[in-house]
């Protein structure tokens, strides 16, 4: 218990520097992209599947997060973070200035999802679990309670600004959040911490051996994305697919805060339980709420409360998600190449995510409803679950402290 104490005393600042920090960067806009979408529609007649194509950027900073997890790795993450957290809000203003052009919608957005990379868990994830041993993963879970908390909020307000004032201040209102709030706290709340990179294990082993070596940093890759990538396809065109379900604009928007909100609930929960029983197990556990969920919604009509209940239950398995694969990769292979490998999970989530987010888009576009889509998201967590249990025991080796 002292152990606990210890680490909360020490690392609470740079806990809440990080809950912050990764709540204003890139990841606020993964819970609000969809309220750009009726709007882009409407100014450039956009279809869904047009504007999903812009999720193809994505596929670069898939293939760039594990060369960026090695960058975190060898040289920290502070400097990289704060040049990041800049640049993503200019990206933000940049992305107001649309004028109905695919190629410059195109070309802007994959500047911010590149830029992106370094505003994410990808870094702040590494400041938390290089500090947290004994309670890694309620300290992980306690990094997204910013992302809960604004994204409870966010969704709604969003709405109601564009409604009166058009999509481009809802990009101002994302830029001026990550410069004046975001910026400040990760310039100020995170530094780098010396003796975290696990050089008491012995020679350094280049990571691409490690790659070879151990198949289970491919098969965290595969649970990661298989369980990942169906979460965020359905949050990429939550709003527009229960307004099709029968629940009105504003409710619709009100859920997908909903959602985001219950992401604190998954986080918390399953936080606490990856300290205590085995991840993998966890996640399974966690899988099965977002199936039901999709299940709801092939009803193909949905009321407030059917829909309420849906979005709880994938917004709790989103909030997990992210935690388990942390928790996992540090507790699996250390922290020495910590950064690489969940860049790694990262590569294949996004690149899963990506064929999701463009594959629903152009599936809407062709058969007029969600219905296959939900169906493949349902296969996708049941295969994920499979693999998870396929990682087998924790090493043997006691995990190192921090310092």
């Amino acid at each position: 218990m002292d152990s606990y104490a210890q680490e909360w005393r020490r690392h609470w600042p740079a806990l809440a520097a990080s809950s912050i920090g990764v709540a204003t960067g890139f990841s606020m806009l993964q819970f609000n992209a969809s309220m750009f979408i009726q709007p882009w529609q409407d100014s450039f007649g956009w279809s869904r599947g047009e504007i999903a194509a812009a999720h193809n950027g994505m596929i670069l900073t898939a293939l760039l997060s594990p060369f960026a997890g090695t960058l975190l790795d060898r040289f920290g993450v502070r400097r990289p973070l704060i040049v990041a957290m800049l640049l993503t809000g200019f990206a933000y203003i940049a992305m107001a200035q649309l004028t109905g052009s695919l190629a410059q919608f195109y070309v802007t957005y994959l500047a911010l999802q590149v830029i992106g990379i370094f505003t994410t868990g990808l870094a702040f994830t590494r400041v938390v679990a290089a500090r947290f041993v004994q309670s890694r993963g309620l300290a992980l879970a306690c990094t997204r309670i910013g992302i809960s908390l604004l994204g409870v909020v966010m969704p709604s307000a969003l709405h109601g600004l564009i409604e009166r004032e058009g999509w481009q201040m809802g990009f101002y209102l994302l830029a001026g959040i990550v410069l004046l709030v975001g910026l400040p706290v990760c310039w100020f709340g995170i530094r780098d911490m010396a003796g975290s990179d696990d050089r008491s294990e012995g020679p350094v082993e280049p990571f691409k051996a490690l790659l070879l070596r151990d198949y289970r940093v491919v098969l965290l890759c595969l649970c990661a994305g298989l369980g990942y990538a169906p979460l965020s396809t359905l949050l990429s065109q939550f709003q527009p697919l229960l307004t099709e379900l029968s629940i009105a604009p504003g409710d619709a928007a009100l859920l997908t805060g909903v959602l985001a909100g219950s992401v604190m609930i998954g986080t918390m929960i399953s936080g606490v339980l990856i300290d205590r029983v085995w991840a993998p197990i966890v996640a399974c556990l966690f899988s099965l709420g977002p199936m039901v969920g999709c299940a709801l919604m092939l009803q193909g009509h949905l009321t407030f409360p059917t829909a309420l209940t849906a979005a709880v239950l994938i917004g709790i398995a989103q909030g997990a998600e992210i935690d388990i694969v942390a928790y996992m990769t540090a507790r699996y292979f250390g922290m020495r190449h910590y950064s690489a490998i969940y860049g790694s999970t990262i590569t294949v989530m996004t690149l899963m995510s990506v064929a999701g987010q463009v594959g629903i888009g152009f599936l809407h576009d062709r058969t007029g409803d969600y219905s296959i889509a939900l169906i493949a998201i349902i296969a996708g967590l049941a295969l994920s679950m499979l693999l998870y249990l396929s990682m087998g025991a924790y090493p043997d080796k006691k995990m190192q402290s921090p310092e």
